[in-house]
């Protein structure tokens, strides 16, 4: 286990993800991207990659309500994480869970040696960029059609 994290309703924990997940984990970013979710083979091939740090948030009853996946990346030289998904279950949300995990990768990236953490995030997805934005990430560059035709996303970026 990564971190316990308490919610006033109930106790979450932060465990690594294996591919035993994946069908659970595919779910979810479905349910929290729709048409924009990453297929299961990406999503596998993440949980199975090395350099790949696959975080799930666990209720008691062994629920999967919440989800991330980070990989340590070379970037011009210098070693970064970069966050590629971080889903929760609608009614899980706005209850740290996100948070919760999204500081359990930063973590597990400061232990593995990264000077940075970055993400893209939809121009659009306001909840996210708020989250983001309160753990003190700032917002780089703004990505002409990355999820598509007309559909822009934020680079956000924090030093580790």
């Amino acid at each position: 286990m990564l971190m316990n994290y308490v919610s006033p309703a109930r106790s979450i924990r932060i465990e690594q993800a294996s591919l035993e997940d994946l069908e659970r984990m595919y779910e979810l970013e479905r349910t929290c991207f729709g048409r924009d979710a990453y297929s299961k083979q990406f999503l596998r091939l993440l949980l199975i990659d090395p350099s790949s740090i696959p975080l799930k948030a666990v209720t008691g009853e062994g629920e999967i309500v919440g989800s991330a996946i980070g990989r340590v990346e070379k970037i011009g030289g210098r070693v970064v994480g970069h966050v590629y998904t971080l889903d929760v279950r609608p009614d899980f949300r706005r209850r740290g869970v996100g948070a919760a995990l999204l500081k359990s990768l930063e973590n597990e990236f400061r232990k593995l040696g990264c000077e940075r953490a970055i993400l893209e995030v939809a121009v659009d997805n306001e909840p996210a960029i708020r989250l983001y934005k309160s753990l003190g990430y700032t917002f780089a560059s703004r990505l002409k059609d990355y999820y598509g035709r007309g559909r822009d996303a934020y680079r956000a970026e924090k030093d580790l």
